[in-house]
């Protein structure tokens, strides 16, 4: 066998070693979207039942797209604070997210999940449930952070 002839089948084997754990990587990350995105449910709950409008919106990118579901379009964090705001203002608290699907391709996590709040209490001690399906599609930015891109939720009767 001659130099060449070992050398291409080094090169071979290593090019399936390479690709063997590139593929291992992908579906590692694959794997992790799930904790992933349940990580970024848990901060984004505890953002809001903690009342913090402010650090809820920080949680999205400052040219992110927000609708609510009654067809309105909401754009950037001011925009969005205000929402939350206002949710807030009106008793709107102890909200849930369940992830029911997860996708990340590299830099973008698309999630599906069910949504769950509470009202304020009203006057005969009930307290209202709201929730429905939610899509949040997040980018994670050069700092290594994931931000809300595209927010879109629904609500059930």
């Amino acid at each position: 066998m001659n130099h060449t002839t070992v050398r291409s089948r080094w090169a071979m084997i290593g090019l399936f070693v390479l690709f063997s754990l590139a593929s291992t990587v992908i579906r590692a990350e694959a794997d992790n979207s799930g904790a992933r995105a349940q990580a970024l449910n848990a901060t984004w709950n505890a953002a809001f039942n903690s009342a913090d409008s402010a650090a809820v919106a920080a949680l999205y990118a400052d040219e992110a797209m927000l609708s609510p579901g009654n067809g309105e379009v909401l754009y950037g964090r001011e925009q969005i604070e205000g929402l939350f705001r206002s949710f807030i203002d009106n008793g709107v608290h102890d909200h849930s997210i369940e992830v029911i699907d997860v996708h990340q391709d590299g830099d973008i996590l698309y999630q599906v999940s069910k949504w769950q709040a509470y009202g304020a209490k009203q006057d005969d001690g009930t307290r209202p449930v709201f929730g429905g399906i939610l899509v949040n599609i997040l980018h994670r930015d050069d700092g290594g952070e994931w931000k809300s891109r595209v927010h879109v939720w629904n609500t059930s009767s």
